[in-house]
């Protein structure tokens, strides 16, 4: 089984508050967008093996997510999964959480473990914020840990995306983020045009590469942030524009906005 994950970007990302559980309640607008991870599936005997190229074994979300489904289940298969990177790590695309919201669906299937959709978003919560939405295979207003979701009808867009050379941890931004002051922003006023995101501020005065580049992307666009960064992308309404500024930054990539997600085909 082939499987492309596909990234993601948040058009609004709000930090609410801190949770007693340690988490951040958040209010963001998921957009998927047409860059993925490839993955391949084969079934085998017991053992879970994961091949890979260009990211660690250690702490893979795949790994993770085929053992955490393994154990809920109760089934005594294994499978090896090649999992070829395109989505950058760390710069707050989810590429991790796409992957193993991919091989909980993936293997539902193949093991045929018959979970429901709901049962397959409590495991993947457990293992990262994102991956509910993921799961949920559409474009999204999410509230919560980000798992209270709700579909957006969202217009076609072409997304310039710039990558710093700076990582971004995910866990060391929540750790260091306050709380958002600003008024809460609801579905509503987002598809109003209201938009902001609250990591925006801390990673430009934290990391001078992130600021330089956010204030050269000024005088083609609009630049944003998406996710905890570092990613910075311009939203365009048309592709001859998106084309255009392109040409300005040949390390760019220019992604398409999505409906749906691939994983999709395994939901319905």
């Amino acid at each position: 089984m082939n499987i492309l994950a596909p990234a993601k970007l948040n058009l609004h990302l709000q930090v609410v508050d801190k949770r007693p559980d340690g988490y951040h309640n958040l209010k963001t607008a998921f957009q998927l967008i047409d860059l993925y991870d490839e993955l391949e599936f084969k079934l085998q005997d017991e053992e879970i093996e994961i091949e890979e190229t260009n990211v660690e074994i250690e702490n893979n979300l795949v790994l993770l997510a085929a053992d955490a489904l393994k154990k809920a289940s109760n089934i005594n298969k294994g499978v090896k999964i090649k999992l070829t990177k395109n989505i950058p790590l760390q710069k707050g695309l989810g590429g991790g959480s796409s992957d193993a919201a991919a091989t909980l669906l993936a293997l539902n299937s193949l093991w045929s473990a018959n979970l429901s959709i709901d049962e397959l978003m409590s495991i993947g919560l457990d293992l990262g914020s994102d991956i509910p939405f993921f799961l949920y295979g559409k474009n999204a207003w999410a509230e919560g840990r980000g798992e209270k979701m709700d579909s957006l009808i969202l217009p076609k867009s072409w997304f310039l995306l710039i990558f710093p050379e700076k990582n971004i941890s995910t866990k060391e931004a929540f750790e260091e983020i306050q709380p958002d002051d600003r008024n809460h922003i609801n579905k509503k006023d987002f598809l109003q045009g209201k938009a902001f995101n609250t990591f925006e501020d801390w990673a430009r005065q934290k990391y001078s590469e992130i600021n330089d580049l956010f204030n050269l992307l000024e005088t083609i666009g609009k630049p944003r942030l998406s996710g905890t960064g570092s990613t910075i992308f311009i939203s365009f309404s048309n592709k001859e524009d998106a084309l255009s500024a392109k040409e300005k930054f040949s390390s760019s990539v220019l992604v398409n906005s999505l409906d749906d997600s691939p994983l999709r085909q395994l939901i319905e």
